[in-house]
């Protein structure tokens, strides 16, 4: 049997590797605040704070509250990376940081690959 916390380390290891690619940023475990506060499960990615979860039984809505009031302690957006056992990482986000002028705080699921490419334009916009 595999150990949920082995399997935790594990999962934000590979999403962690995933964002380096797909964004070129220096992205960081963050176990130091994690073990001291419940801080956001990864770093370096501006405005947004990472919370993971991999597992066969994830709690989609408690994650994501999860996530959010992470997110609401260090005022930044919240998104929910996860991955069920055998299955493609996804990504929860607020419909509202995807498009404010609806009002409308949903949560919005994508594929990781879709989340990354989003923070893509947002990081060469700002460059630009």
């Amino acid at each position: 049997m595999v150990n949920s916390r082995t399997k935790g380390r594990a999962g934000e290891q590979e999403v962690a590797r995933i964002l380096r690619d797909e964004l070129r940023l220096e992205i960081r475990r963050n176990w130091q605040q994690q073990a001291a506060e419940g801080g956001s499960d990864l770093t370096g990615v501006p405005g947004w704070a990472i919370e993971i979860k991999r597992g066969k039984n994830i709690r989609l809505n408690d994650a994501w509250q999860q996530a959010c009031a992470q997110a609401l302690r260090v005022t930044s957006r919240p998104v929910l990376i996860y991955r069920f056992d055998r299955q493609d990482w996804m990504a929860q986000v607020s419909l509202y940081h995807l498009r404010p002028e609806m009002h409308d705080h949903s949560p919005c699921t994508m594929a990781l690959a879709s989340w990354c490419k989003l923070v893509r334009l947002e990081l060469d916009a700002a460059e630009s």
